[in-house]
């Protein structure tokens, strides 16, 4: 359990990266592209395709980290007043049913990237494959369903802070 506790946080250090680099990347170019319109008449067409793009990849990733936390697979208003025990039919309850809908959606993102490949369409701007972008909602997918087992498993193994008894709750 130990040493995948360390795969887990080396992932969630690699997203935490990855993210900080594509939102400085991000900021920049939309930075530049509002001075280039404002001095000019023109603008960089392709960094809203690029913006919009990379957003969906941010958002997958920060959903993933939220679910490490739990922050994302838990309605606090029934979450928070229930014993131990009942927080861990609810995570359980929850772990399911997000993984399911985790899976649909990478199962869907896969066919989608697919298709756009055998089609092989290009983006407007940019002239880029589409699946280049598409790929973006399954990897995110992926790191989704990892970090809902991990959240899952922390609880049951009440590593979770929101589950550790606070008095003898349980």
């Amino acid at each position: 359990m130990k040493v995948y506790k360390q795969i887990m946080d080396f992932i969630a250090g690699v997203e935490k990266i990855v993210m900080s680099v594509l939102l400085v990347f991000v900021t920049v170019i939309t930075f530049a592209n509002v001075v280039v319109r404002k001095l000019s008449d023109s603008q960089f067409a392709w960094t809203e395709e690029l913006v919009i793009n990379l957003f969906v990849l941010l958002i997958m990733l920060g959903c993933g980290l939220c679910a490490r936390e739990g922050s994302l697979i838990s309605l606090s208003l029934v979450f928070d007043r229930l014993k131990v025990g009942g927080k861990k039919v609810f995570v359980t309850i929850i772990t399911v049913v997000n993984t399911a809908f985790w899976i649909l959606l990478l199962k869907t993102g896969m066919e989608k990237v697919i298709t756009q490949m055998a089609n092989g369409k290009h983006t407007f701007s940019l002239g880029w494959p589409e699946w280049v972008f598409s790929v973006f909602l399954p990897i995110g997918c992926v790191f989704l369903i990892l970090h809902t087992i991990e959240f899952f498993i922390d609880v049951m193994t009440n590593n979770a802070p929101c589950v550790k008894p606070e008095g003898g709750n349980d």
